[in-house]
């Protein structure tokens, strides 16, 4: 994986990663336990190839083949499988993380004492996905974290490199969300928080939605509840997971307060630097408006 902190987070991924952590150990199950596991999931689950062992190091995978979600490739006139990857046991570097990102582990109260028990880890993805509606490919990814949690009993959390999202598994196992289809914000979804030093301002953005072709959001407001602005924008959020990049420069969104707020897209005023889609809260506008 890129050492660069931001190189998940700035950019679409037509492959996309999610990071199960361990204190002890990993004990890898067999291919064939891992197979049913998935099965139960996705319908017809076969391995890519048989002679492909579990992976015994960082550097193995192994591919498994999802015949219920195939993507059409129009050049060719065929449909092809997508695939799920698990990649070998490796160390996880707990200090990795500097303070402005963990600062942003909101799902983890003890955020220092959860990450010294992150000694451990591996790597999950997709495969060949990026064809298949974004709702369908996302939710297979939620669906996977879950069944590495249930295939992993020793796993405890998960993180989410594309939204520097840190989920402690009990977290993760108790869905946020009133509808099985918007899980993957669970993990894949991370709104921040920041105060600016020297005055009443707030800002607040999202990280998680540019990786997955969509503009991630920010909110720069003062005198408003910030848990109200949380739930704003985790709402406005999962309206754009579900019916994609649909509001455009100059549209205006509900407010908190029944408000009509307008969306413009800008530069990011917190890193990574990236296009983020701008919701100015009117008479609660922070900064040069």
């Amino acid at each position: 994986m890129e050492n660069n902190k931001n190189a998940f987070v700035d950019k679409w991924s037509s492959v996309y990663f999610f990071i199960p952590l361990f204190e002890k150990p990993i004990v890898m199950p067999t291919a064939e336990e891992f197979c049913s596991k998935l099965s139960e999931k996705f319908g017809r689950v076969t391995e890519l190839s048989e002679e492909q062992k579990m992976p015994e190091d960082p550097a193995g995978l192994k591919s498994f083949v999802l015949w219920d979600h195939l993507v059409h490739y129009s050049k060719e006139n065929q449909d092809l499988p997508s695939q799920l990857m698990i990649y070998g046991a490796d160390e996880f570097d707990s200090k990795q993380f500097d303070e402005y990102v963990k600062a942003q582990f909101w799902a983890c109260p003890d955020k220092d004492g959860f990450l010294e028990k992150c000694r451990y880890s591996m790597m999950a993805s997709n495969m060949l996905a990026a064809g298949l509606p974004a709702m369908e490919q996302y939710s297979i990814l939620a669906s996977y974290a879950d069944a590495i949690l249930e295939l992993f009993p020793e796993c405890i959390g998960i993180y989410w490199p594309h939204s520097q999202n840190l989920v402690p598994r009990e977290t993760y196992l108790k869905p946020s969300w009133n509808r099985e289809e918007l899980h993957f914000l669970d993990g894949g979804l991370n709104v921040r928080f920041f105060t600016i030093s020297g005055t009443d301002e707030l800002l607040f953005d999202t990280l998680g939605l540019t990786p997955i072709g969509l503009p991630d959001l920010q909110f720069h407001c003062r005198n408003l509840e910030p848990n109200e602005v949380v739930i704003f924008l985790r709402n406005l959020a999962a309206y754009l997971f579900e019916y994609g990049d649909i509001i455009e420069d100059g549209n205006t969104v509900e407010g908190i307060h029944h408000e009509k707020w307008v969306c413009r897209r800008e530069d990011a005023m917190a890193a990574p630097m990236r296009v983020v889609l701008d919701v100015n809260p009117g008479e609660f506008a922070a900064g040069n408006r």
